[in-house]
């Protein structure tokens, strides 16, 4: 429990600035959409994505390579096993934090287009996907299955909206 708190401090601030992207991405394509001024909309898109793959490389350097320098910053170096845990967790983690990453740029664009139905609609299946998937991992591999829930539903959100995007949004703009 200890490490899973742990983590979750940790997760807590490695989000924080992917959100407030997404949210600048928001305001960025609701001015341009009220302006009409499509092709800012599409450029807006691209430069908040790439703000946050760049954001989500730079968490996969620092959570990969400084994972245990983090975990002591939380809990103390004493504690071996929870640093231990964390660190293995982090390792995994860092990995995956490029799809959050993604996943908070393409939902400030909807949001900025006022479709907050699949905004609604990814939230709900990454929620209860990462739910279902931490019930059914934990027990056999512990720690690293909350890692392994959040990735799925993570994916799973993101093949729900890029094909809306594509097949719906992309025309519109």
């Amino acid at each position: 429990m200890a490490a899973f708190t742990t983590v979750n401090r940790v997760d807590d601030f490695a989000y924080i600035p992917q959100q407030n992207i997404g949210h600048a991405v928001t305001t960025f394509i609701a001015q341009n959409k009220g302006a009409g001024k499509r092709e800012r909309i599409r450029r807006g898109l691209q430069s908040g994505i790439g703000i946050e793959l760049v954001y989500g490389l730079i968490l996969l350097v620092l959570m990969y390579f400084g994972a245990e320098k983090i975990m002591g910053l939380f809990t103390s170096q004493e504690d071996a096993q929870v640093v231990t845990l964390g660190k293995s967790y982090l390792h995994l983690v860092s990995w995956m934090y490029i799809l959050p990453s993604i996943t908070n740029g393409i939902q400030g664009f909807f949001r900025g287009m006022g479709n907050m139905s699949v905004t609604l609609l990814g939230t709900f299946v990454q929620t209860s996907l990462r739910v279902v998937f931490v019930y059914l991992l934990t027990p056999g591999i512990g720690l690293l299955g909350v890692a392994y829930a959040c990735a799925i539903g993570w994916s799973v959100m993101l093949l729900v909206e890029v094909p809306y995007y594509f097949l719906f949004e992309y025309k519109s703009i």
